[in-house]
């Protein structure tokens, strides 16, 4: 057994590609070479790929395709007979999954389940409405689709679409018998290797294999401070490898949950192919709602990526949003990450709000230099102020809630000195917190803060998004040297470092910081 799972014989034999499962009546879609997955809610999928393969239940009318890929794809001693197939699909229609394409069966899986969570012939034969464990019996594709990654990313989805059902939440196990080469694809797919099987099925020794369905029930999870490389500074962000199909009241309710600024919510779109950026979609929610677009949670994101194995620490990704485009992340050296987001063009206001925002936040009308406003994907306000008056904020969050903000309100001055200097007016208890580990030597273009009670943050501690509306609106004020960054502080009580550079040929920003792992573990809801 020990050479067999440590043989090469059979690495990269099968290509790995990951995926979610989906509600019983989503889709998971293919593209046409089998190769790329793009997840999509019911009735909001995305724009689909030619050619796709589609992944559901099967319908009685494909039971005789069904019996033909099963009699093809497994000798004669071994495959199930049209009646057994039969009885599966009567006794369990949902523990019998296909995957089509155009509408045309071209593989699938069936279990049933059995009263125990030991691996015996008789608990092969019959199925247990009650079981304690699911008990595989084909993994089945058509011959004319086969090492193009389907069979394992069809059990994947089977997996974690059976540990989401709760109609089987009594089932405590999935188990399964297969000969040694395929091994490898089924510890892929979350199984262990128990040892030499009882079960006499053909010819040839089969061995016993194990999944725990109460571990895959759980939701893996990190918390990451982004914007920092001092941990308990930054922007805590969490993330979830999962968007548990679309599930946009789970997504939300895990956010509150966590009741930090953002969770984002990732999943892998297509498999990474050598050479390759690592293709992945991005969902963000606040403890109120989901929002367009965030750049501390993108950050940690990618790190998360990285860090867990998910993708090389090498490769670049691409992260596919819903309304902000393909954001990119790319690793630089000294841990540093690169995010590449479109710019948020702003317009420039009269002064009509200042009466209203200078009481807010406890400075003078006089004190406000400028008012600007951004677009749809960040309408966020941004008023710049004179640097003692930041220095000297006094926001009245519960008041900011009243007013209309569309998203939130960012103050921003031009350079740090009012933080740095050893006589600057600044309470020590509002001087952020990531200052203390740069010992006074860092010096800042400029900073801000940024306040969004209407979507549930009062404050957040960095904004990557409102660094999209900033970087043009500094770099039209400071016209740094072409190709150089912008240093910004983000004033929060935690603090953020980033740096800052607009693209104007491009209409790109790039936005560059560290993030730190502090917590990981799972969800189990």
């Amino acid at each position: 057994l020990k050479s067999f799972l440590g043989s090469t014989l059979y690495r990269a034999k099968y290509q790995c590609l990951s995926l979610q499962c989906l509600p019983q009546h989503s889709v998971v879609l293919f593209t046409a070479h089998c190769s790329v997955l793009a997840m999509a809610s019911t009735g909001h999928p995305l724009p689909p790929p030619n050619g796709a393969i589609t992944y559901r239940p099967i319908a009685a009318a494909d039971l005789p395709k069904a019996v033909e890929l099963e009699a093809a794809s497994y000798p004669a001693d071994e495959a199930a007979s049209e009646e057994q197939l039969q009885y599966r699909f009567k006794e369990a229609p949902e523990l019998f999954h296909g995957i089509y394409e155009a509408d045309s069966l071209i593989g699938f899986v069936v279990s049933t389940a059995a009263p125990t969570q030991e691996l015996k012939e008789e608990t092969m034969s019959l199925h247990s409405p009650l079981g304690a464990s699911i008990c595989l019996h084909s993994v089945v594709v058509a011959a004319s689709h086969q090492r193009r990654g389907l069979a394992l990313a069809m059990l994947k989805a089977y997996v974690e679409a059976v540990a989401a059902n709760e109609r089987w939440n009594c089932a405590k196990c999935m188990l399964l018998i297969a000969k040694a080469p395929l091994l490898g694809l089924y510890r892929k797919a979350g199984f262990t290797v128990l040892g030499l099987s009882e079960v006499v099925h053909g010819a040839d020794p089969w061995f016993d294999m194990k999944l725990d369905l109460v571990e895959a029930r759980k939701y893996e999870m990190v918390q990451i401070d982004a914007f920092t490389n001092v941990p308990l500074t930054g922007n805590p962000a969490a993330v979830m490898f999962s968007t548990k199909g679309g599930d946009e009241k789970w997504m939300q309710g895990v956010a509150e949950e966590n009741n930090l600024a953002e969770t984002a919510f990732i999943e892998e779109r297509t498999p990474l192919e050598p050479g390759k950026a690592a293709e992945w979609s991005i969902r963000w929610f606040t403890p109120a709602t989901e929002v367009a677009l965030c750049g501390h949670a993108t950050l940690a994101s990618a790190h998360a990526l990285w860090k867990t194995g998910r993708v090389p620490s090498d490769v670049t990704i691409n992260f596919q949003t819903r309304k902000a485009g393909v954001l990119t992340c790319a690793p630089l050296e000294g841990d540093q990450i690169k995010m590449t987001f479109p710019v948020q063009k702003y317009e420039v206001k009269d002064s009509t709000r200042a009466s209203e925002f200078a009481p807010l936040l406890g400075i003078s009308e006089k004190d406000i230099i400028a008012i600007v406003h951004g677009p749809a994907t960040t309408p966020d306000w941004v008023v710049e102020v004179n640097p003692d008056a930041f220095a000297t904020l006094k926001p009245d969050i519960g008041g900011l809630a009243a007013v209309c903000l569309e998203r939130g309100l960012v103050v921003t001055c031009a350079g740090s000195s009012h933080f740095l200097s050893d006589a600057a007016p600044v309470d020590v208890r509002t001087r952020p917190r990531i200052l203390d580990s740069l010992h006074n030597t860092a010096v800042f273009d400029f900073c801000s803060r940024f306040f969004a009670p209407g979507v549930g943050v009062a404050e957040d501690p960095v904004t990557g998004s409102a660094h999209c509306i900033l970087a043009p609106y500094w770099d039209s004020k400071l016209q740094p040297a072409q190709g150089t960054y912008m240093q910004a502080l983000q004033a929060s009580p935690r603090g953020g470092v980033l740096r800052v550079k607009y693209d104007k040929d491009l209409e790109l920003v790039e936005l560059c910081g560290e993030a730190m792992t502090v917590l990981s573990g799972r969800m189990e809801v």
